[in-house]
C-alpha cells in the first residue's frame, strides 16, 4: 500500500539548502513538508571544513551559531606558499560551525512552526505526470511506499541532484556536471597532542604536489582540535584525496601529531559557475545540486544560504500568484544570478586559470606579491581581478613579473574574460524563452576562454 501526502512545498534535503529554505518559510502560511534520508544525528552529514564567513548570515538573517553549533570564531586566513615561507594573512570575521548542531537548530525550529519533518525517508525518484513534475516517490522508516505531491517541489539534494538528474533530458535543469569542474575532497577532525597557535586563523596551504587543481587545510577548532583536509580536481585521474592525505600529510608535523581522529570522510563538490538555470516548472534546485559553490575554495553553505533565502522569497511570490510556472519562479534566478551567480563566474575563470599553476609560478607570484591580502579578499568577494584596471596598474604588475613573461600575458586574459563572463551574468535571460540563446553565448564565451589559455 502507497501512503499518499500532499504538500504546498516538497523540499528534498535537509542540509544546509534544504534546512534553511525551510527555515526562511517557516512563518509563510504554507503547508511544507521537509525529508531527508538520514536521521537527527546525520543532518548536515556532507564533510567539509566547516568554515563561513559572518557575512553570510548577516546577509539572509540567519541566526548566528551559538554553543555547542560554534566550534571556533574566525578572524581570518593564512594562505600559505608551497615552500611555506611566504603567508597571505587575510582577514576576515567567520565561523568554524558544528555542522550537525547548527542543521538541527534550523530544522527545529521550522518543525516548531508546523513545517512537517520526515527524516530516515528516502526519496527514490520524481514523480511525473503528463510531462509536469507533480511531487517525488519515497520509501518510509518503516519500509512503505509514500508519494509526496506538491506545487513546488524543491531539490537540496547536493551535487548529485536526486531529482535533477532524473528530470526529462529535455528540461534546462537536468544540466550534467563535468567532473572537470569538481573537487574530490577529503577530510578529517583530529584530536591533536599539542596546542594550536593562533586558532582563530584557519590555514590553507596551496601546493600542487599534495593537492593538484585544489589546496589542503588546516581549520582549528580550538587549541587542541582542527579540521585537516585536501580537494584535489576532478576528472584528472590524480590518486584519491584519501590516500594523498595517508601518504602526504601524514609527513607533515601539523597533520602527524595527534591523538585520535574524531571523524573521517570525503565527498564531491561543484567548483564551477552556477547551474544554467535553478528552476523550471514546478520545480527549484538549489544548494550544491545547483552548482552554487564559489569555484575558488570550495565553499558552498554561504552560497546554499543565498539561493535558499532568493527561492523562498520566489516561492511566496508564486503562491501569491497562484501561478508555478518556470516563468513565475524565474525571479529565484534573476535575484541569484545578479547577486551572487556573476561574481561565481568571474571566479570560476579564475579558478580554472590557478588550476594550472605550477608550484613554482605559485611561489613566485607571493613572493613578488602579484597578488596581497586586500586583493585577495576583494577577488573573493567580487569575482573581479584587479589585474584588468588601468595602464598604471599593468605596468607595475609587468614589471613585477619580469620573471615569468608567460604568466603576465595569461593573466591579462584572465582578468578580461572575468569581466565578460561578469557581463554575461548581468545580461542573464529575463524569462525561460531566453535562456537557451544565453546558454549558447555563455558556452561559446567559456571555449574562447580556453583556447587563449591553450586548454
Amino acid at each position: 500500500m502507497t501512503k499518499s501526502y500532499k504538500f504546498d512545498v516538497v523540499i528534498v534535503g535537509l542540509g544546509p539548502a534544504g534546512s534553511t529554505l525551510a527555515y526562511f518559510l517557516r512563518n509563510s502560511g504554507l503547508n511544507i513538508a521537509g525529508i531527508d534520508m538520514v536521521d537527527e544525528d546525520g543532518l548536515w552529514g556532507k564533510p567539509c571544513g566547516d568554515a563561513i564567513g559572518k557575512h553570510h548570515f548577516e546577509e539572509t538573517g540567519l541566526p548566528y551559531p551559538e554553543g555547542k553549533e560554534l566550534s571556533q570564531k574566525v578572524d581570518g586566513i593564512d594562505i600559505i606558499s608551497p615552500k611555506k615561507d611566504i603567508v597571505l594573512r587575510v582577514n576576515g570575521e567567520g565561523f568554524v560551525i558544528n555542522r550537525n548542531q547548527y542543521g538541527r537548530k534550523l530544522v527545529k525550529e521550522a518543525e516548531k512552526s508546523g513545517i512537517s519533518i520526515f527524516l530516515k525517508t528516502r526519496v527514490t525518484n520524481p514523480k511525473i505526470q503528463e510531462n509536469k513534475l507533480v511531487g517525488v516517490n519515497a520509501i518510509m522508516p518503516n519500509g512503505e511506499n509514500a508519494i509526496f505531491e506538491g506545487n513546488i517541489i524543491v531539490d537540496a539534494t547536493g551535487n548529485g541532484g536526486l531529482l535533477r538528474r532524473l528530470l526529462p533530458k529535455e528540461w534546462p535543469p537536468n544540466e550534467p556536471l563535468n567532473p572537470l569542474d569538481t573537487n574530490i575532497a577529503y577530510r578529517e577532525i583530529r584530536e591533536l597532542n599539542y596546542e594550536v597557535e593562533e586558532p582563530s586563523y584557519l590555514r590553507i596551504y596551496l601546493d600542487q604536489e599534495i593537492s593538484p587543481g585544489g589546496y589542503w587545510w588546516y581549520f582549528p577548532e580550538g587549541k587542541d582540535k582542527a579540521n585537516i583536509g585536501l580537494g584535489v580536481q576532478g576528472g584528472m585521474n590524480y590518486p584519491a584525496p584519501n590516500t594523498i592525505f595517508k601518504t602526504r600529510l601524514e609527513q607533515i608535523d601539523l597533520v602527524k601529531n595527534y591523538t585520535s581522529v574524531i571523524n573521517a570522510s570525503g565527498s564531491k563538490v561543484p567548483t564551477r559557475r552556477p547551474a544554467n538555470t535553478l528552476v523550471w516548472n514546478n520545480f527549484i534546485g538549489i544548494g550544491d545540486n545547483g552548482y552554487t559553490v564559489n569555484p575558488v575554495h570550495g565553499g558552498g553553505m554561504g552560497y546554499a544560504f543565498a539561493s535558499s533565502y532568493y527561492a523562498s522569497q520566489t516561492i511566496v511570490e508564486a503562491f501569491q500568484n497562484k501561478d508555478f510556472s518556470a516563468k513565475s519562479l524565474w525571479g529565484a534566478n534573476l535575484k541569484y544570478m545578479k547577486a551572487i551567480g556573476k561574481r561565481q563566474a568571474g571566479l570560476d575563470i579564475f579558478r580554472i586559470f590557478l588550476q594550472r599553476l605550477s608550484n613554482d609560478d605559485i611561489q613566485y607570484g607571493l613572493k613578488h606579491g602579484i597578488m596581497k591580502a586586500q586583493d585577495a579578499y576583494e577577488t573573493s568577494v567580487t569575482g573581479e581581478l584587479s589585474a584588468n584596471m588601468g595602464v598604471l596598474e599593468k605596468a607595475t604588475l609587468a614589471l613585477k613579473m619580469l620573471g615569468r613573461p608567460s604568466l603576465l600575458s595569461k593573466l591579462v586574459i584572465v582578468a578580461d574574460y572575468m569581466k565578460k563572463a561578469q557581463k554575461a551574468y548581468d545580461i542573464y535571460p529575463q524569462s525561460p524563452l531566453e535562456l537557451n540563446d544565453w546558454v549558447s553565448y555563455i558556452t561559446s564565451l567559456y571555449k574562447d576562454y580556453k583556447a587563449k589559455l591553450g586548454i
